[in-house]
C-alpha cells in the first residue's frame, strides 16, 4: 500500500473547496492555502474532474467546486482518482505471483486490504472536516 503525496493533496484538495465560501475555488487560491504549486495542482484537480469529483467553471468567477455534499465522498475514491492503490502485496493488484496458487500468506495480505478499503470508504470528506475543524 502506498499513498502518494498526489493522494494526499487530492484529500486536501477537496477539503479546501469544500470549506471554502465560495460557490467556485480558484486554482491560485488553493495554491496559496495549500502551498501546492498551480502545475501540480492543475494536475491532480484534472484527475479529481475526470472522475466527476469536481466539476468547472470558465471566467473570472470560475474555478472548481464540489459536484455532490461532502457527506457523500469517501477517501477511497478520493485516492482512487489519483491512482493510489491500497492493496498491500503485488499478487492483490493482478500480477503474476509464481506461488500464487501455494501461498500461504495472501490470506492476511487480502483481509488486511479489505479492512482498509473498508475503512476508507467509511470515512467521508465531511468526517474529516468535522475532526479536523470542529465544523457541522
Amino acid at each position: 500500500m502506498k499513498i502518494t503525496t498526489k493522494g494526499r493533496h487530492a484529500v486536501r484538495i477537496m477539503i479546501d473547496i469544500a470549506r471554502s465560501e465560495k460557490e467556485f475555488v480558484s486554482i491560485s487560491e488553493i495554491s496559496g492555502r495549500q502551498h501546492i504549486t498551480t502545475k501540480y495542482l492543475e494536475q491532480i484537480i484534472s484527475l479529481l474532474v475526470k472522475k466527476n469529483l469536481l466539476e468547472s467553471m470558465r471566467g473570472a468567477a470560475g474555478g472548481y467546486r464540489l459536484t455532490k455534499k461532502v457527506s457523500q465522498y469517501n477517501i477511497k475514491e478520493i485516492l482512487d482518482a489519483t491512482g493510489d492503490t491500497t492493496e498491500l502485496a503485488e499478487c492483490l493488484k493482478g500480477k503474476e505471483c509464481p506461488v500464487s496458487n501455494r501461498c500461504d500468506s495472501v490470506i492476511v495480505w487480502r483481509e488486511l486490504t479489505n479492512l482498509i478499503n473498508d475503512y476508507l470508504e467509511k470515512v467521508t470528506l465531511e468526517d474529516l472536516i468535522k475532526k479536523a475543524y470542529g465544523e457541522k
